[in-house]
């Protein structure tokens, strides 16, 4: 595909096959996404149609399974052939191109314009020739249909001239502006092509990072294969200074971990026996021994990959405008043509002022800048938050979070470390021993790995008890656990959830209100239906909280906290953030309710959670962000991810979302601006009163410098 005309050439050959349901076709990343039914619209069907439009695709399309590197392969291969054939074509037009426009000044040129103008337009300018021809044969011109007109309009005019001088005049001019256009057009597309391969370069970096071998240890001995030929819990050996090749968990050695490619994390990461390690991290200066439990595809930095590839070829909403204007502008440019020329013929100009005027609005007209502004702007915004530590997931998210002015806030795990500590124990039935409530307590929360779970479990290990197993463990977000230990019932919840269950007696909230009055959560364990314990649990402010709360507000945004956490430790923490709206004790449908009342009342609304009982509310919100250390639930309810647990990487992904979005408005108004401006002019709307026009070969450099713009103001994205 040449430009944005070309994608919706594409799209119409897919939607035209028989089971297709809907099809989005993205320039800027080469891809298309397709709803359809497999039994009726088969890849090889889809596939016909495609190239049957004169366009390719991989040979295996639609058959099954392919990998993203695979695809990613194709593409390159495709534009570099394309790069480097348009290059040779913009070198031949300079080459003959610049003599010809010599040869036309002389006084006595003889037949050197037709002689070096003629393989500029007919060999060089091939392709635009016959892809202007197909387009305008499917009934949809386009951009290469224009310049097709334009070059061959001038060339046939000057090669008329001497059969026809009282119509066509001198006519040997011509030859230069034939010869011009081609070049001009040719040099642009490959000064684009150029920088539309830095644009589009994040997903293929964020492959490489995970090398293509690994070296694992079988039958007694430490061999190199393939990454492919790893299987899930093969001992992987990872040497000092090299990258991991999956992800999985250390069962020997100790080591730092630079994670920056993959969470944007610059400060090396611990990491030991027992700890998750990820592809694509390079390993400091210790030896490791992993044991595999993701790769390739399924590693982190396999689907940060694929999300950041879907995102790229996803279309944002702002682009809905320019997709309608490019529809039908061929058409318009070709009625201001016919418009122009009978405005010049009436004026008594003659046929070789008004083919001259023509020529220039046909060739100065640019759609390709309309189709480029929206997706070279998501690629490398989508590239630039990866690299970042924030996934953008789709392109409409970059949109919707430019325009949030209140952002709701998970406590635990978002604003806090999710690290919780039990920091008292409070009995609250004499007959049962603290250690043996440690031990049944511990059991119930063994088969959670929530971090609450983990600090209930933490004081039992310390004390060294024998935890047992538990049997029928269920787990209700926002609530509580429950499991049978030894023969007993135990629960675990929030204070809310007792009182729901009656549970709650005056004792008990005695309890509870001393535990709150220290700024503590209170978390009750009850055993066989009888509040047996009272535990406070803290969790530490990420250092880079406050400094977020306080940037979010410099960017206009309300900052809320809805917690599922007691009332009393989210006013502490609000107190400390400076957050006047906060809100505890929320269950996971109160909190999406919360949400969705902002939403009533007119809010664009952001909310930010790493929690199950987060899922709900990243759904009903305008845009979802979970951090990266939530469940997988919630990140796949979520719109953006956080790859690094930094309320900081938040404020950044909002910045980016409005440099994204004001550079997006940016090329959308230079590319109508342009269009509203140079056509009228081409057309000659100016020289009656200041005898100034465009001549033609100036105009399809103004054409082809307006899409380099376009992809050049986009690529400001990647260090700004």
């Amino acid at each position: 595909m040449s430009c944005q005309a070309c994608a919706h050439a594409v799209e119409r050959a897919i939607r035209s096959v028989d089971g297709v349901r809907r099809a989005e076709v993205n320039f800027g990343s080469r891809t298309a996404t397709i709803e359809r039914d497999p039994e009726l619209a088969t890849g090889r069907a889809i596939r016909t149609s495609i190239e049957r439009a004169g366009y390719g695709v991989p040979a295996d399309a639609g058959e099954g399974a392919r990998s993203l590197r695979a695809d990613l392969d194709f593409a390159e291969r495709a534009e570099v052939s394309d790069r480097r054939r348009g290059a040779r074509e913009a070198a031949l037009a300079v080459v003959l191109g610049v003599p010809a426009a010599v040869a036309v000044g002389l006084e006595e040129p003889g037949p050197w314009p037709l002689l070096l103008a003629t393989p500029v337009v007919f060999v060089a300018g091939w392709r635009i020739l016959t892809s202007g021809w197909r387009a305008a044969r499917h009934l949809a011109p386009d951009m290469n249909t224009l310049v097709a007109l334009g070059a061959v309009s001038a060339w046939l005019s000057a090669a008329a001239a001497p059969l026809a001088p009282e119509v066509f005049g001198h006519g040997v001019h011509a030859f230069r502006a034939a010869a011009m256009i081609v070049a001009f057009v040719l040099i642009g597309r490959w000064l684009e092509g150029r920088a539309r391969a830095r644009a589009g370069g994040a997903v293929r970096a964020l492959l490489e990072l995970a090398p293509p071998g690994a070296r694992v240890f079988r039958a007694g001995r430490e061999l190199e294969v393939p990454l492919a030929e790893v299987k899930r819990g093969n001992l992987v050996l990872v040497r000092p200074g090299e990258r991991l090749p999956v992800d999985g968990t250390v069962l020997d050695g100790r080591s730092t971990l630079d994670e920056s490619m993959l969470t944007g994390e610059s400060f090396p990461v611990e990491v030991g026996p027992g700890d998750r390690v990820h592809a694509g991290t390079l390993n400091g200066l210790g030896a490791l021994s992993v044991q595999a439990e993701r790769i390739g595809a399924d590693s982190a930095v396999g689907r940060i990959a694929e999300a950041v590839h879907m995102a790229q070829g996803s279309r944002a909403p702002v682009q809905r405008l320019a997709d309608r204007i490019s529809a039908v502008f061929v058409p318009l440019v070709l009625a201001v043509a016919v418009a122009s020329a009978a405005g010049w013929l009436a004026s008594g100009a003659g046929w070789s002022v008004a083919l001259a005027h023509v020529v220039s609005v046909l060739v100065i007209a640019c759609p390709c800048a309309l189709g480029l502004a929206t997706p070279t702007a998501v690629m490398v915004a989508t590239g630039r938050g990866a690299r970042d530590g924030a996934l953008i997931r789709k392109a409409a998210a970059i949109e919707t979070l430019a325009r949030i002015d209140v952002l709701a806030l998970d406590k635990t795990g978002t604003l806090t470390r999710g690290e919780p500590k039990v920091a008292r124990i409070v009995p609250l039935d004499p007959e049962v021993p603290e250690d043996e409530l440690l031990r049944l307590a511990a059991a119930a929360e063994r088969g959670s790995e929530q971090p609450l779970a983990q600090a209930i479990r933490a004081p039992a290990e310390e004390r060294g008890l024998a935890v047992p197993d538990a049997d029928d463990f269920t787990a209700e977000p926002g609530r509580g656990v429950r499991a049978t230990v030894e023969g007993r019932n135990v629960w675990i919840g929030s204070p809310k959830a007792a009182a729901e269950a009656e549970l709650v007696g005056p004792t008990i909230q005695t309890a509870i209100d001393g535990v709150t009055a220290r700024g503590e959560t209170p978390v009750l364990i009850a055993l066989d239906g009888r509040i047996a314990a009272c535990l406070g649990v803290t969790d530490r402010l990420r250092e880079t909280s406050p400094a977020a709360i306080e940037h979010l507000r410099a960017l206009g945004i309300e900052p809320r906290i809805l917690s599922g956490d007691h009332s009393a430790a989210v006013a502490a923490a609000a107190a400390t953030l400076g957050v006047e709206e906060h809100e505890g004790q929320l269950t996971p449908e109160d909190k999406a309710a919360r949400v969705d009342e902002l939403r009533r009342a007119g809010r664009a609304v952001g909310m930010a959670g790493d929690g199950i009982n987060d899922a709900l509310a990243l759904e009903a919100a305008d845009v979802g962000i979970a951090m990266g250390g939530g469940a997988d639930v919630a990140i796949e309810a979520a719109d953006c991810a956080l790859l690094r647990d930094d309320p900081v990487v938040l404020v950044e992904l909002v910045k980016l979302a409005r440099k994204t979005l004001r550079t997006v408005r940016q090329n959308l108004a230079w590319a109508f601006g342009y269009n509203l401006l140079a056509l009228p002019v081409a057309a000659g709307a100016l020289a009656p009163w200041t005898g100034w026009s465009i001549p033609p070969a100036w105009a399809a450099a103004a054409m082809s410098a307006s899409s380099v713009l376009v992809v050049t103001n986009s690529l400001r994205l990647r260090w700004s």
